[in-house]
Order: structure tokens, then C-alpha cells, then sequence
């Protein structure tokens, strides 16, 4: 449906494939198809890259991405400067390229910490960093940081993934008022016109098409957006694996150089 309706970019992960919803006539249609590399194959890249390729029926990929800094090995998530480090997986990922079964190559869920990390090891800059965003977690740091970088900011969570906390706010309702819009339009409208690429997501295929129906808003409307985070209890995110041990798939918040309490609220 989505292609349907205007979408020509695919984001998808391998764990959540079905015979059903992936189909080699949708995958004709779109202008990107985008995986990400599960954190169970950080050590076996060339493998999973070659297994994504044969269930999904197609000759190469448009973007690969490392969907966490994590690698899960023996079903247990490894630490930080165990073997398969994210940069020892992305070495493998730049080897891809000139296979031509990848034509880019990126991150997920990267921090500037573990940026930091990663870039000066690489030989290939990561096209884009894929993470978390909206207006309660509004990213304006890593933004800066990435765009110094040469690497786009992606939002995979443009409506805050089950958990829209910022739909309810007053402003952001006003916002979207004001332009006889949506909600999630406006939340998409903000996202694009501060330089980043959401990634909308939904089943409905009224909001497929509202969701890609950008309006404009005013230097005024953007402000207004920007400092919703400011809001007592608004700045944090809006994601549902957090730890009560303040952890997050095994990492603490300082390995992931995300800062943050318990529960993910923002703390700087």
C-alpha cells in the first residue's frame, strides 16, 4: 500500500520479514531499499548480507545499515571492546561495497560518542545515522555534529514510535490547527524542514497519504516545535526498551553516549 500511495523509500530489518509483506513487485517500485544488519550478525556481514539478498529475491541493496552499536554473539549481547566491535563490523560493511551488492553503507542508533569512535577508523564515511528523533528528543547536538560530518540524519521514530507524547502538547496541537493538518503531518512537516528524513510508519492508507503532505511552517511554528523538549518531563525518549537497571539492550547509557537517567530522560 505504501508504494501505492507516493512511498518509494523501504526501511526494513530481517527479524521482521514475512512471506506476505515483502514482495520482488514492491521492491520494483521503489526508488530505496533500505536493511539494517541484525546485531546477532555483527560478525558474520558477507553471511547476512548474502542471506537478506535471497529472501528478499533481489540483486543488491540501496542502503545497509548497522541497526545498533551492539553485536549479539552466543545469544548474549558482548561488551564494548569485545570482538566484534562496531568498527570491526564496519569494516566489514565498507568490503561490501565493491561487491555491488550494496551501493551505501550507514549506522543506526550512533551517538557522537561512539561516532567519534567509529570516524576516524573509517575509510568510508557512513552515508546517514538513523536514530531516534522527533520533538521530544529533537537531536539538535548530533545534528550539528553529523551535518560537520557529511552524514544525514534519518528519523526512525518521527512520531515517537507507540509513545507520541508531543501529539498532546497544546502548542503542537495549535500548530497543527492552524493548518487544518494533522498531527503527524506537522511532526514530518518539522523533520524535513530542519534538514533530517523521517520515516514515517503506518497501516492506515489515509495517514500513508497525509503523513507525505508537507506543509509549510512558519520560522515562528519551527521555534515553537524546537522548544517543546523544554517542557517539564518532555525531554527524553519516547522508546519502550529501557531498562529499569539503566541500561538499554545491555549497554549502559554512558557506553552508548546517550545522556540519560532511568526510563530515558535526557539529562544534559
Amino acid at each position: 500500500m505504501a508504494a501505492q500511495n507516493g512511498y518509494r523509500h523501504l526501511d526494513t530489518v530481517r527479524i521482521v520479514w514475512a512471506p506476505w509483506n515483502i514482495h520482488q513487485t514492491l521492491i520494483h517500485t521503489l526508488e530505496l531499499l533500505g536493511l539494517r544488519i541484525q546485531s546477532t550478525d555483527h560478525h558474520r556481514v558477507q553471511e547476512g548480507l548474502e542471506e537478506s539478498l535471497k529472501k528478499l529475491d533481489c540483486e543488491y541493496i540501496d542502503l545497509y545499515l548497522m541497526h545498533w552499536p551492539q553485536a549479539v554473539l552466543n545469544d548474549k549481547v558482548i561488551r564494548e571492546d569485545e570482538h566484534p566491535t562496531y568498527v570491526n563490523t564496519w569494516k566489514e560493511m565498507e568490503k561490501l561495497l565493491d561487491t555491488g551488492k550494496v551501493k551505501s553503507i550507514g549506522v543506526s542508533n550512533f551517538s557522537i560518542k561512539t561516532l567519534e569512535v567509529l570516524l576516524p577508523q573509517c575509510t568510508i564515511i557512513p552515508a546517514t545515522n538513523q536514530v531516534e528523533l522527533h520533538p521530544c528528543l529533537p537531536q539538535f547536538g548530533l545534528k550539528e555534529y553529523c551535518d560537520s560530518k557529511g552524514i544525514l540524519l534519518t528519523a526512525y521514530s518521527p512520531f515517537g514510535q507507540g509513545n507520541p507524547l508531543f501529539f498532546k502538547d497544546p502548542d503542537f496541537i495549535a500548530v497543527a490547527e492552524n493548518h487544518k493538518a494533522t498531527v503527524a503531518q506537522v511532526a514530518v512537516s518539522w523533520a524535513v524542514q530542519r534538514g533530517t528524513v523521517p520515516i514515517p510508519k503506518s497501516a492506515n492508507v489515509e495517514r500513508m497519504k497525509a503523513n507525505i503532505t508537507l506543509i509549510k511552517l512558519t520560522p515562528e511554528e519551527m521555534q515553537t516545535i524546537n522548544d517543546i523538549h523544554k517542557k517539564p518531563g518532555m525531554h527524553r525518549s519516547l522508546l519502550a526498551y529501557h531498562a529499569s537497571d539503566g541500561t538499554f539492550f545491555d549497554w549502559t547509557y554512558e557506553q552508548l553516549g546517550w545522556p540519560m537517567s532511568v526510563g530515558g530522560f535526557v539529562t544534559a
